[in-house]
């Protein structure tokens, strides 16, 4: 029988931890529950776990952060068998009606989700024990990606915002720019404990989300550098991140170093007296 990877828990809200690789933090998902409310629901390829997990506490309204496989892969599932309303960012409802592209490693990870027509979030929700959540739009890990914040808590719930704080690799579709500005947003709010949907419930939150916005910049101010001095991504790369690893060649590139390297280096511009060297 298949059984959560990890359990978690926080004062009301509950989570579990699901996965077919559980060593690997980015192969695993964490589904919390606060209440009535899923946040996330998990790959398809976990739907015993999850299905198991939600029995003796049917949801009454599950939240996607956003419309990756991971995070919304029984969302379907969960609205046929309990009859859940679900909610997602508005720019994932087409993505999550009509499916999305997913490589190789992604179908073998997690599995491919079942199409469903959800609800468009709202910028606020009341819920009925009194609490707040607020949606935030934080793009960069995606382009619909969101947090939800409970302001009476002082919770943030990050989905892919936050992860880890020095982030080695990228995916080739994701913007760090971008996510830097989503940083920004959200440490505009009143908040200390975030609910990562991977690293789990990070307790000094707001200081996490902290340092990984200076990290993004200082490693963008030193990408920017060493590209304006003429040196070739692939030197920038061995520089500053090392060697690519497997999980490069296991992706065919989706994943690596290298794409994170290239982002950084989108609003830059090359010195003049250099030859231009975005390519190398």
């Amino acid at each position: 029988m298949m059984k959560p990877v990890q359990r978690w828990r926080h004062e009301d809200v509950e989570g579990i931890r699901v996965g077919r690789f559980p060593g690997r933090m980015n192969t695993t998902c964490i589904v919390y529950r606060l209440g009535d409310i899923l946040i996330d629901t998990g790959p398809a390829n976990q739907w015993p776990v999850v299905e198991a997990f939600l029995e003796n506490h049917p949801p009454e309204l599950v939240l996607l952060t956003h419309h990756h496989e991971d995070h919304s892969g029984n969302a379907a599932r969960i609205q046929r068998r309990f009859g859940a309303r679900v909610l997602a960012p508005e720019k994932s409802l087409p993505l999550l009606q009509q499916g999305f592209p997913l490589q190789w490693y992604r179908r073998v990870v997690w599995g491919a989700p079942e199409p469903i027509v959800a609800e468009a979030l709202r910028e606020r929700l009341s819920l009925p024990n009194g609490l707040t959540v607020e949606a935030i739009p934080a793009p960069g890990h995606s382009p619909d990606m969101t947090c939800f914040w409970i302001p009476q808590r002082g919770w943030l719930f990050t989905g892919d915002l936050y992860v880890t704080t020095r982030p080695q690799f990228l995916r080739s579709d994701e913007d760090p720019l971008q996510e830097m500005e989503s940083l920004r947003r959200v440490l505009e709010r009143d908040f200390e404990v975030v609910f990562c949907a991977h690293r789990g419930i990070v307790p000094e939150g707001r200081r996490a989300l902290q340092e990984k916005l200076a990290y993004w910049e200082s490693l963008r101010d030193r990408v920017q550098t060493l590209y304006r001095r003429g040196k070739p991504v692939s030197q920038i790369r061995r520089e500053l991140l090392g060697a690519e690893e497997w999980m490069s060649l296991l992706t065919g590139g989706h994943f690596s170093k290298e794409n994170l390297i290239r982002a950084l280096l989108a609003e830059a511009k090359p010195d003049p007296t250099t030859r231009s060297v975005l390519s190398g």
